[in-house]
């Protein structure tokens, strides 16, 4: 990521975060087809929030390696924000926050 992070403000280099994507899907859709120069109506944009809805993605094996594979764990878990609590010690989610936050400041976040 640190590597990544120097390429965050050139002009061929969008970021995008799932908080954001998971506040407001639509806009963050608009920004990706903005960013690569598309003009898209509303029901295209409606076409693409309905096939890349977080169920319509979960039970698609394309996308979900438990429905692809009849494995125990989903690669699609919840589809919701601060799920990670879930499944982290408070041990590791401190280490993660630590490595996020020089992150942050790296990317001027």
């Amino acid at each position: 990521v640190m590597d990544w992070l120097k390429n965050a403000k050139k002009d061929n280099v969008l970021f995008l975060t799932y908080e954001d994507l998971s506040e407001n899907t639509e806009r963050e859709l608009r920004k990706i087809a903005s960013f690569l120069g598309q003009d898209v109506t509303d029901e295209h944009v409606a076409e693409v929030l309905n096939a890349s809805s977080f169920s319509m993605m979960k039970n698609d094996p394309k996308f979900n390696a438990k429905a692809k594979t009849g494995s125990n764990g989903d690669f699609i878990r919840k589809g919701k924000v601060g799920n990670w609590q879930e499944h982290l010690t408070e041990e590791q989610s401190k280490m993660l926050d630590g490595k996020i936050e020089l992150v942050r400041r790296a990317g001027g976040y």
